[in-house]
């Protein structure tokens, strides 16, 4: 029996969308082909959003995280130990690995080292590193260390891409300057379901927006504060379910909107009750990620309000179910 390694510093129960994304992978694989039997390597970690009531697929291979703390750059030390620790231990039980991208520069150590004891490599392309540090600003595209870490990333390209669409797809193969077979598969497809009853924000004669999940480094407040100060609270509501680093900007800033609504959690079942879907992605960080919540709310059957760039997968595949938003 051919043994599969999913490396992912998230699983169930913990939240993270990346984790999700990896436990429907085992389910699905597990399901259609009885012969390959799946391993996770994964770290025990806390995730802002609490815990998820997902149950875990596969044989479980948890570790001990290095450290959790706050700092940037002992964070990234121990993220980057992980990330080696997390593929050198897995490769002994390997017939091939899918490594997603937690820890950061996962990808830098999956690339390298199974080429040195070729196990082949499927890169699964939930976000983009280094890029993404770039984007965030932490570091310079020109920054010596950046450039060597791209470079030597470049030399190891992978057997197999698993995009989350066509544009990072083509963006990431002309990095590598190769044509490395690929998939298309979005992050954040869920089963539509709707609650027979309705929640309690619910308003049949008002829209209801809604911006739900991380408001991070690639996601633009200020799309969000400036479409709500426009919003009319006898024709609107604003629904806000927000984590990450810009959130606390955004909700001192419109707490006492009389649209506004704070919500801690919203159920995947309640997602249908939205009509508008928020979700932005700034310039700079356009095919380094793809807004899983996009996903989300169309595969609820509801449209999405896009701030970003036109040729983005985002706006590319979803635009016919989607109003644009110029970035002011």
């Amino acid at each position: 029996m051919k043994q599969i390694i999913i490396i992912n510093r998230y699983y169930p129960p913990n939240p993270a969308i990346s984790g999700h994304s990896a436990c429907e992978m085992v389910k699905a694989l597990s399901h259609r082909n009885k012969d390959l039997r799946f391993l996770v390597r994964y770290i025990h970690a806390p995730y802002a959003g609490g815990l998820s009531s997902q149950i875990s697929a596969g044989i479980l291979g948890g570790m001990t995280s290095i450290y959790n703390g706050k700092n940037k750059i002992l964070r990234f030390l121990g993220n980057f130990v992980e990330g080696y620790r997390l593929v050198r231990l897995s490769l002994p039980y390997a017939d091939a690995i899918i490594s997603l991208t937690d820890p950061p520069m996962l990808n830098y150590w999956a690339g390298r080292l199974c080429k040195k004891q070729r196990i082949p490599w499927i890169y699964w392309s939930l976000d983009l590193y280094p890029d993404a540090f770039a984007s965030a600003g932490i570091v310079s595209n020109k920054n010596i260390f950046y450039q060597s870490f791209q470079h030597a990333i470049k030399l190891n390209p992978p057997d197999f891409l698993i995009a989350l669409g066509a544009q990072q797809a083509a963006y990431i193969k002309s990095k590598f300057k190769k044509n490395i077979p690929f998939v298309r598969l979005p992050c954040g497809i869920i089963q539509p379901k709707k609650s027979l009853i309705p929640p309690e924000w619910y308003s049949d004669n008002k829209t209801v927006f809604a911006y739900v999940g991380n408001m991070g480094e690639a996601h633009d407040p200020e799309f969000l504060t400036q479409l709500i100060f426009h919003m009319d609270p006898t024709r609107h509501i604003c629904l806000l379910s927000l984590y990450g680093a810009k959130s606390n900007h955004v909700l001192s800033s419109v707490a006492n909107h009389p649209a506004v609504r704070i919500i801690d959690h919203i159920p995947q079942e309640h997602l249908a009750y939205i009509d508008i879907h928020l979700v932005s992605l700034l310039p700079e960080w356009t095919h380094v990620c793809v807004p899983s919540k996009a996903v989300s709310a169309i595969c609820s059957g509801k449209a999405i309000a896009f701030q970003g760039h036109r040729h983005s997968d985002t706006w590319k595949m979803f635009k016919s179910a989607a109003f644009y938003i110029e970035r002011s």
